[in-house]
C-alpha cells in the first residue's frame, strides 16, 4: 500500500519527538532522583553533626544507656534511624533495635569508609527493616583518641512521594510539549507535502499528455525551484510535442503521396509501416506485424534484405511480370530497414525497344552500306583523279558509318548480357605486344614511342582473349589518335589481389569537367576532332562494359595538354 509523504514526514517527526522526549524524561528523573538523594544525604550529615555534640560526652562517660535513650528520642522525632558503632564494628546503640541482638557492622561499606576517616554513603536493602535504605556514616573521635562511627539512615521510600510528584508534573509537561510538537509537526508536514502532492498530480497529468499542465508558484524555497523547473519542462515538452506532431504529419503526408512503394521492416522481417503505394502493390489487406516474405515472394528481395545489414543496397527485382528498382537502407539503430520499390517496368520496356531498334536499324543499315562501299571501291578503280576525290569522301564516311553500326551492335550485345565469354589465363604482356604491333604503322607515322613496363615475372589475366584484346585496342587507339608527340607507355603490375594495367599517353588530355562522362555512349570531348579522326564515340562505352563483364574496375586521370592515364584493374587468377 502506497504511503503518502505527509504520513512519512509525520511519522519521522513523531519518532524524533518521542525519542527526544524519552531521553529528556530519563535525564530529568535521574537528575531529580540524584538531587533528592543528595538533599537527604546533606540532611543526615547535618543531623549527625548536631547529634555528635551530645553523643561524644556520653561516649566518654561510657553512659551507653543514656546514649540509647538519646538516639531513640531523636530517631523518633526525626524518623531517622541512628546507630553508634565502635571501631571493632560492634553496635553500641541503635534507635530502633536492641544493640545486643545486632550483628557486627564492620563490613558495611559506609562504616568501613567512616572508620578510615571519611564520611561514607550507601543505599541497599535492609534485612532488619525490610526497606531500601539510605545510609550515612560519620567518623567520631572522643576521649583519649577513641573513635566510633555514627550511622544515620532513612527509608528511600520517604523520597518517593516527592519523586512521584516530580514525575507527575514532568509527564504532564512532557505530554503538553509532545502534543504541541505533534501539532506543529503535522502542520509543517502538511505545508511541505502539499506542493509535493501538487507536483505529483501535475506529473501524472503530464504523463497522460496534458502538456498545458502547470504548477502554481509560491515562495522561493527548493520545492518552488523544483516546481519552476517542472513548469519549464512542461513548456519545452509542449513545444517539442507540437514540433514532433507537425513533423509526423508532414512525414505521413509525404510518405502517403509517394508513388514509390515504401515498407519499413524490423530486424526479424516484420512490417512496421507501409504506404498506400506499397499496399496497392501487395494488395493483401492488413500487413502490419506480418513478415514481408509472406506478402512479397521474391528470393532476390530476401537476398538484398540480408545483404543490406549495415550499408544501403540497390537491386532490381521482378514481381508479377513487373520490374522494380529496390532500394534498401538500414536505419542508424541497425534494427529497422527501409525498403523502397520503384516501378521501372515502363523504363525497361522503353530500353528494350531502344535496344531492339538500335540492333534492327544497325542490321538493316549494314547491307546497303556494304553495297555502297563496294560500288564506291569499284568506281574508284575506274574514275579519273577529279572524281576520285569525291569517291574517297563517300568511302571514308561509309567506313565511319559501318564502324558506328558495328560498335552499336557490339555494345547492344554487351549491355543485354547476351555475350558469352570464354575465360582462360592470358599472358598480359603478349596480349599488349600483339595490340601494339597492330598500331605500329600509325605510331611510326606520327613519330611516337610506345613501350611496356612490367614487373618481374609473367603477369596473367583471367578472361576472354577477344574481349580483352578489344579493350586494349580501343584504349591504345584513343592514345594514338590524340597524341601528337611523345609516346605511349603501358605499365603492368600486381597488387595483393589485382592485376593493374595503366595506359598513359602524352597527348592533349581531357578537361576535368568531361572526365565523369567519357564512358557514356556517343559522348566525345571534341566533336570536330573526333569526326576528323573517325571516332564513333562508342569505344570507351564498350571498354567500360568489357571491364564490368570481367568484374574489374576502370578509372581515368588527365589534365589538358598533360596526357591521360587509364587504369584498369582485374582480379588475379585463382
Amino acid at each position: 500500500m502506497k504511503k503518502p509523504i505527509i504520513f512519512k514526514l509525520f511519522i519521522s517527526y513523531l519518532l524524533l519527538i518521542l525519542v527526544l522526549s524519552g531521553i529528556i524524561l530519563a535525564f530529568v528523573f535521574h537528575a531529580f532522583s540524584t538531587h533528592a538523594l543528595d538533599t537527604a544525604t546533606g540532611y543526615l550529615q547535618r543531623l549527625g553533626s548536631a547529634l555528635e555534640y551530645t553523643a561524644k560526652p556520653l561516649l566518654e562517660q561510657r553512659d551507653i544507656s543514656s546514649l540509647n535513650s538519646f538516639i531513640r528520642k531523636v530517631g523518633s522525632d526525626t524518623s531517622v534511624r541512628i546507630t553508634v558503632i565502635d571501631r571493632q564494628g560492634v553496635v553500641m546503640a541503635d534507635s530502633e533495635h536492641a544493640s545486643a541482638s545486632m550483628e557486627n557492622h564492620r563490613s558495611r561499606p559506609e562504616v568501613a569508609s567512616a572508620m578510615n576517616g571519611e564520611p561514607g554513603r550507601s543505599t541497599r536493602y535492609s534485612t532488619t527493616l525490610h526497606h531500601d535504605m539510605l545510609y550515612i556514616a560519620l567518623p567520631m573521635r572522643y576521649g583519649n583518641q577513641e573513635s566510633a562511627v555514627m550511622r544515620l539512615s532513612m527509608p528511600i521510600e520517604n523520597l518517593d512521594p516527592l519523586l512521584a510528584r516530580v514525575k507527575k508534573h514532568t509527564l504532564e509537561l512532557a505530554s503538553i510539549i509532545i502534543v504541541s510538537s505533534l501539532l506543529v509537526a503535522l502542520l509543517f508536514s502538511h505545508i511541505i507535502s502539499t506542493p509535493i502532492r501538487k507536483l505529483g498530480r501535475a506529473s501524472k497529468r503530464l504523463a497522460l499528455g496534458e502538456f498545458k499542465t502547470r504548477v502554481p508558484l509560491h515562495g522561493d524555497d527548493e520545492i518552488q525551484e523544483l516546481s519552476r523547473s517542472f513548469n519549464e519542462m512542461a513548456e519545452n515538452l509542449e513545444k517539442s510535442f507540437a514540433e514532433v506532431s507537425s513533423s509526423k504529419e508532414e512525414l505521413e503526408s509525404i510518405i502517403s503521396s509517394m508513388k514509390e512503394g515504401l515498407i519499413v521492416i524490423d530486424s526479424e522481417g516484420r512490417i512496421l509501416l507501409m504506404n498506400k503505394s506499397a499496399q496497392a502493390l501487395i494488395d493483401s489487406g492488413k500487413a502490419a506485424g506480418r513478415h514481408y516474405w509472406e506478402l512479397i515472394r521474391s528470393p532476390k528481395l530476401n537476398s538484398l534484405v540480408d545483404e543490406a545489414a549495415k550499408a544501403p543496397l540497390t537491386g532490381e527485382i521482378s514481381l508479377d511480370d513487373k520490374s522494380y528498382l529496390c532500394s534498401i537502407t538500414p536505419i542508424r539503430t541497425g534494427r529497422e530497414k527501409i525498403v523502397i520499390l520503384h516501378d521501372v517496368t515502363e523504363m525497361r520496356r522503353l530500353e528494350d525497344i531502344k535496344k531492339d531498334l538500335v540492333v534492327n536499324v544497325s542490321h538493316e543499315l549494314r547491307t546497303p552500306l556494304t553495297a555502297i562501299k563496294g560500288f564506291t571501291e569499284t568506281m574508284l578503280e575506274e574514275r579519273s583523279d577529279h572524281d576520285r576525290e569525291y569517291l574517297e569522301i563517300i568511302k571514308r564516311h561509309t567506313d565511319r558509318l559501318m564502324n558506328i553500326i558495328n560498335d552499336l551492335i557490339d555494345l547492344s550485345e554487351l549491355e543485354a548480357g547476351e555475350t558469352a565469354i570464354s575465360c582462360e589465363d592470358i599472358n598480359a604482356r603478349n596480349l599488349i605486344e600483339g595490340v601494339l604491333a597492330m598500331f605500329s604503322q600509325k605510331i611510326k607515322a606520327k613519330n611516337l614511342k610506345a613501350g611496356i613496363e612490367e614487373a618481374d615475372g609473367d603477369i596473367l589475366i583471367r578472361g576472354d582473349p577477344f574481349r580483352l584484346e578489344q579493350l586494349i585496342i580501343n584504349l591504345v587507339d584513343n592514345a594514338v589518335k590524340y597524341t601528337e608527340q611523345g609516346g605511349i607507355t603501358i605499365r603492368l603490375e600486381k597488387t595483393r589481389g589485382d592485376v593493374i594495367i595503366r595506359i598513359s599517353d602524352t597527348g592533349i588530355g581531357i578537361p576535368k569537367e568531361h572526365l565523369g562522362r567519357i564512358f557514356e555512349r556517343f559522348y566525345v570531348v571534341d566533336k570536330s576532332r573526333s569526326r576528323k579522326l573517325g571516332g564513333t564515340g562508342l569505344g570507351l562505352a564498350i571498354v567500360k562494359h568489357i571491364v564490368t563483364l570481367h568484374k574489374g574496375t576502370i578509372s581515368v586521370s588527365s589534365k589538358p595538354y598533360g596526357g591521360t592515364t587509364f587504369t584498369v584493374a582485374f582480379p588475379q587468377p585463382a
